[in-house]
């Protein structure tokens, strides 16, 4: 077969040698899903015949940044993750990680800028980070990165979030409906996700009618060791009554119900209860945890899908996607018993 010398061949042409539609030798060269292994290798090798110098554009290799705390202990990143996982694999698609510290300072930023300059056809996630000035510098060195359920005002950078808008109010809502009015709010007012979250409780209160109270937020770290003995102190201060408590997430909520449990408070006869997040473990919890769902699977799964995106594209316009959650009906939730409320 004879070269064209000095050009680049057309799709056309390699569609010809090769036997197979244009949109096939595109899908090829774009290394898009769905073509099997033989057609790839025969596009492949009509386009070399032709002359063809494949640019490296295939994605090798991943790296997953995250911040502590959002790794060993806690399902709902955990299961992102494995989400990440499992799509590089099917993609075959190295994956290293690495945590970083809530508070990074210049020199741990320096490290992780370091590890991008050296591995720039790479693409990199970062999971939860809330350190700014690290993704503006990082954005200055690739193009090839998305931020996962971490939320940056006007930050030009491709980012997957789960709804914290929608959500709250869908739970607000729930039991507003069932009558409830004093609802008890269990945050950690950390994070700009969970900050949003609270905002939707207090505009889902506002909505319904109900005052907002401050002394019904009960500000604690979201694990269920954490919730549980803050709810018990609560419980043992002088607190204004409840009925129901909306927790930032369904770890905390592990720990609320326990605390309310020991103090012969009956869920949900006397106290309602709803979660944020849907992990594994929200079924199994006595009683069974009705909750908010966030589809953590496909968060992980868009960010890598958007990266291998990326890397054949350059310069396309990032974008800011919400997932929408949906409401999990099980039986932490009754209808407000006057007689029985929590004071």
């Amino acid at each position: 077969m004879h070269h064209h010398q000095g050009r680049r061949p057309r799709q056309g042409e390699i569609a010809v040698a090769a036997g197979v539609s244009i949109s096939t030798v595109s899908r090829v060269l774009n290394n898009s899903e769905g073509i099997s292994q033989t057609l790839r290798e025969r596009v492949l090798a009509a386009a070399a015949d032709l002359g063809y110098e494949a640019r490296e554009s295939t994605l090798t290799q991943i790296h997953l940044l995250m911040t502590t705390g959002t790794s060993s202990n806690d399902p709902f990143h955990t299961d992102i993750m494995n989400s990440i996982e499992a799509t590089c694999r099917e993609h075959d698609i190295r994956l290293t990680h690495t945590v970083i510290g809530f508070d990074t300072d210049k020199a741990q930023r320096e490290t992780l800028l370091e590890r991008i300059r050296q591995n720039i056809t790479d693409g990199f996630i970062f999971m939860a980070v809330d350190d700014r000035i690290l993704l503006e510098q990082a954005m200055g060195l690739t193009s090839q990165m998305v931020l996962l359920n971490a939320v940056h005002w006007n930050l030009q950078v491709d980012t997957l979030l789960p709804d914290n808008v929608i959500g709250p109010r869908l739970a607000v809502n729930y039991l507003t409906e069932r009558g409830h009015r004093a609802i008890l709010h269990a945050t950690e007012l950390k994070r700009s996700t969970i900050k949003s979250r609270f905002a939707s409780y207090q505009a889902a209160l506002q909505e319904a009618g109900i005052p907002y109270d401050p002394n019904l937020v009960l500000e604690t770290a979201l694990g269920p060791a954490w919730a549980y003995q803050r709810m018990k102190d609560f419980l043992a201060t002088k607190y204004p009554p409840f009925s129901a408590v909306f927790c930032a997430n369904d770890m905390s909520a592990m720990g609320v119900i326990r605390a309310l449990q020991e103090a012969n408070y009956r869920i949900p006869q006397d106290i309602s209860i709803i979660g944020y997040d849907d992990i594994e473990t929200a079924p199994f919890i006595v009683p069974p945890l009705t909750t908010i769902r966030i589809d953590r699977a496909a968060l992980g799964r868009l960010a890598v899908q958007r990266l291998i995106e990326r890397n054949a594209h350059h310069d396309l316009t990032p974008i800011h996607v919400e997932l929408f959650s949906q409401l999990i009906e099980r039986q932490s939730v009754a209808p407000l018993n006057e007689a029985n409320m929590a004071d």
